[in-house]
């Protein structure tokens, strides 16, 4: 089991950012795939520009379902690229 970390920026090609109805609506998708994660709001940079980034951690062993999620993202909002961060597994105590 590893832990992914999943960079997703909230800007949009058009210049819009994504609003906060739309992520609640995508966090749908991350429930129904993950039994649990963790959210996070960072400061992202992509192409010299700042911007609200969601950070999603997920400790599992289904690396396809955590590519399953980036695609979803991608397509949902137009988006260059997700963000991958594999790490060693977390430890539950």
């Amino acid at each position: 089991m590893n832990t992914y970390q999943l960079f997703m920026g909230t800007n949009v090609p058009n210049g819009d950012t994504i609003s906060n109805n739309e992520w609640d609506e995508f966090i749908k998708v991350l429930d129904t795939v993950f039994d649990g994660y963790t959210v996070t709001t960072v400061d992202g940079v992509w192409k010299s520009e700042h911007e609200l980034t969601k950070c999603v951690s997920v400790c599992t062993k289904y690396v396809d379902d955590v590519m399953y999620v980036a695609r979803k993202y991608k397509d949902a909002f137009n988006q260059d690229s997700v963000g991958i961060q594999q790490l060693p597994a977390m430890s539950f105590i």
